[in-house]
C-alpha cells in the first residue's frame, strides 16, 4: 500500500504532531465546516507557497540594499566601514558581532569568506537593523541617494513606513518558519490576513522594482493554493 492511499486520521496526526497543535486545526475546521485533517495538509502548503514568496522579496532586499551601500562607499564589504555607516554604538556591536559569527562560520566551513558569501548569510534581522531609526542618517540616506541608485518607485522615501514594510515580512516570515498555522477560526479574518501579508510581500517588492513585483507575482502559488482551501 503506497502512503497516499493509507487513511490516515485525526488521532494519528494528533499521535504524531501532539493533541495540542491539532486543536488549533480542530477549532478552525468545526467553525469553517470543512475536515481538520484535510485543513492541517493546506495550511502546510499555503505556508509553503506563502515562503517561496516571501524569499524572492527578501533576496531582492538585500541585493537591493547591498548594491545602494556598495556604492556609497565604494567597496563590496561596505559592513565593515563604520567610520561611514556608524552600525555600532559605544552600548552594542551587535551588528559587528553577527558580522564576525557569519565569517567565523564560512572560514569553519572551508569557504571563501567573500562579500558576496557573508552578505547572502546575514539574517533578515539585520537588514531590520539597519533600517531602523538611528541609522537613518547614514544607512538610509545611503539608501535613498540618487547617486547611488536611490529609490525611484519609492518618491516619498520615507523610512519608518519602509521600515514598517520589512518588519511585517520578517514576522511573517517566522511565523512560516516556525510551523506556526495560518488557519483561523473566522474565515473572513484569515482571508484578510492572507491578503494583507500578500499585499504587503507587493508593496516591498514593487518600491524596489516593479518589474520584480511583477514577475514574483507569476511565479506565486498563494493564489491557486488559496483557492484549494478545504
Amino acid at each position: 500500500m503506497s502512503p497516499e492511499s493509507q487513511h490516515v486520521t485525526l488521532a494519528d496526526l494528533q499521535r504524531w504532531f501532539s493533541i495540542e497543535r491539532m486543536d488549533t486545526y480542530i477549532n478552525s475546521a468545526q467553525a469553517t465546516g470543512c475536515d481538520a485533517v484535510d485543513l492541517y495538509v493546506w495550511n502546510g502548503r499555503v505556508s509553503k507557497a506563502l515562503l517561496e514568496d516571501v524569499a524572492h522579496v527578501e533576496v531582492l532586499l538585500r541585493n537591493f540594499m547591498s548594491v545602494r551601500l556598495a556604492q556609497a562607499c565604494g567597496h563590496d564589504d561596505w559592513y565593515k566601514d563604520d567610520a561611514r555607516f556608524r552600525f555600532n554604538s559605544s552600548k552594542t556591536r551587535r551588528f559587528e558581532n553577527s558580522v564576525d559569527e557569519i565569517e567565523r562560520q564560512l572560514r569553519h566551513a572551508g569557504k571563501p569568506v567573500t562579500p558576496g558569501r557573508v552578505i547572502a548569510d546575514m539574517s533578515l534581522g539585520s537588514w531590520c537593523f539597519l533600517l531602523s531609526s538611528r541609522l537613518e542618517q547614514t544607512v538610509w540616506r545611503a539608501l535613498r541617494d540618487p547617486a547611488n541608485g536611490g529609490m525611484p518607485n519609492y518618491p516619498s522615501c520615507k523610512r519608518a513606513v519602509f521600515e514598517s514594510h520589512v518588519k511585517t515580512m520578517g514576522d511573517l516570515r517566522n511565523r512560516l518558519s516556525h510551523q506556526e498555522h495560518i488557519v483561523l477560526d473566522d474565515l473572513v479574518s484569515e482571508q484578510r490576513y492572507l491578503d494583507e501579508q500578500c499585499a504587503n510581500l507587493d508593496w516591498i517588492a514593487r518600491v524596489i522594482d516593479p518589474k520584480a513585483a511583477d514577475w514574483i507575482r507569476s511565479q506565486s502559488r498563494v493564489t491557486m493554493v488559496r483557492a484549494q482551501r478545504p
